[in-house]
């Protein structure tokens, strides 16, 4: 997950106020109050963001703009003056937009003063977005104070989210010197943001010098996932680099991490090219690339994945990746999915995507898989259809499901197939699951299986 130069959460606090509607910003067109104004008390501001909730539905985006701008101007000026107009708003999400522009500024201009401030509002929402935005001004003007003033003073959650903010700022500054800070801290989750702001920050200046700094991690599972999050974060600037990189390292314990991490990124660019990188990797790492590439490519050209997979010899990674497929495609074209599965070769593999495709269709179209299941010529290929087709539609259609089944041609198999859907029909609505029976003169003699084997 890359971290941009500005900290997601403060991203966060202008995207959730674009939703519209009525914008409250008129009370910023007023001039600042003297610098000497009583400040309201913190009580009282909790009373006021309380009886507005209900507009923190959202601002418009020129109202968010506005907020942000004014809030800048006034911390140019005089930053407590704006810190204590900020409690006139009733809007939260204004609130919140002001309260992020005004502290990264107060942060470049008295950082501990600005922190002092967000350590008085309640714990919440707007205290994490005040600290995290006073942090993300200190630490781009100097990261270091930021760092030592966080260690010194924050502890818990808070500190690691902090911890994450400086480090995102000081790696698009000095990759090594945070990563040498980092590599200080307290292993565990209270450094596990700023760990991989630093991945993130180091891959776009020098990928390789990352790599040897996550290579000293003496700890297997943090060492893995650093390098899945710099394959990531590589596959995006340079796909080809990045898969030459991956290769080299295919004999290691992180092998089957960083491949799945690559071809998940690279799948999102250009998934041939990631799908011919992974016909070249061992059967034993195949299956499990294929899969994230597939979960991508189905998506977006289940005819290509198809076509793709096609081309796996057998194996573990065709097995798996043709029923994944056919479910994939037939959740949005049932039909085109099932003349493809029908047209493999008779396999192993061939069954379970059909079957996967019955389940799906039934129920995506529990009508239009019936009425193309009664067009199949009777026999044992037609019978397990019509059963699996039942059974997935039970729950959702359960008459329909039992006129399916009785179409079932071997006396045993439907006899075995609606005593089983009687049961879970039943489950659910015993009186007319009994009243099918008695019309129907079945009597389910013969011994079925358990609905919950």
């Amino acid at each position: 997950m890359k971290l941009s130069s500005k900290h997601p959460l403060v991203l966060l606090a202008l995207g959730a106020v674009l939703g519209g509607g009525i914008t409250q910003t008129a009370w910023l067109l007023k001039p600042a109050e003297p610098s000497d104004a009583t400040e309201v008390p913190v009580g009282k501001s909790n009373a006021r963001r309380s009886s507005s909730a209900a507009s923190f539905s959202g601002a418009n985006p020129k109202g968010v703009d506005r907020v942000g701008e004014k809030a800048r101007q006034l911390a140019a000026g005089d930053p407590r003056a704006a810190w204590k107009q900020s409690f006139g708003m009733t809007n939260f999400a204004e609130r919140k937009a002001f309260t992020v522009a005004l502290m990264q500024e107060w942060g470049k201009k008295d950082p501990q003063a600005a922190l002092e401030m967000a350590a008085s509002l309640p714990a919440g929402e707007l205290r994490r977005e005040a600290y995290d935005a006073c942090f993300t001004g200190w630490a781009s003007l100097d990261p270091a104070a930021a760092a030592r003033w966080a260690a010194g003073h924050l502890s818990g959650p808070l500190a690691g989210e902090s911890y994450a903010v400086i480090a995102n700022e000081w790696a698009t500054m000095n990759p090594a010197a945070a990563a040498e800070w980092v590599s200080g801290l307290p292993q565990g989750m209270l450094s596990e943001g700023a760990m991989m702001a630093v991945v993130s920050g180091w891959a776009v200046q020098d990928p390789m010098a990352a790599a040897k700094w996550i290579d000293s991690f003496s700890d297997q599972e943090r060492r893995n996932s650093a390098l899945s999050s710099l394959a990531t974060e590589w596959s995006a600037q340079s796909p080809a680099d990045a898969a030459k990189w991956v290769t080299s390292r295919l004999n290691g314990p992180e092998a089957e991490e960083l491949a799945s991490a690559l071809v998940g990124s690279w799948g999102a660019q250009d998934p041939q090219a990631a799908a011919d990188w992974v016909m070249t990797l061992p059967e034993e790492l195949q299956g499990d690339t294929a899969a994230t590439l597939l979960s991508l490519w189905s998506d977006s050209d289940p005819r290509v994945a198809a076509a793709w997979a096609e081309r796996f010899p057998e194996g573990d990674t065709r097995s798996e990746a043709i029923p994944e497929i056919a479910s994939t495609w037939a959740g949005t074209e049932p039909k085109q999915a099932l003349a493809w599965t029908t047209g493999l070769a008779d396999s192993p593999e061939k069954t379970e995507a059909l079957e996967e495709v019955v389940k799906t269709w039934a129920v995506v179209s529990p009508a239009d898989l019936g009425a193309w299941v009664d067009q199949q010529a009777q026999g044992p290929d037609s019978d397990n259809l019509r059963k699996v087709a039942a059974e997935s539609l039970v729950n959702s259609e359960p008459r329909d499901a039992m006129a399916m089944a009785s179409k079932i041609t071997d006396p045993a198999e439907r006899d075995q197939s609606l005593t089983w859907l009687l049961k879970v029909w039943g489950r659910r609505d015993p009186a007319a699951a009994q009243a099918w029976a008695a019309q129907a003169g079945f009597s389910g003699n013969r011994q079925p299986q358990s609905p919950d084997e």
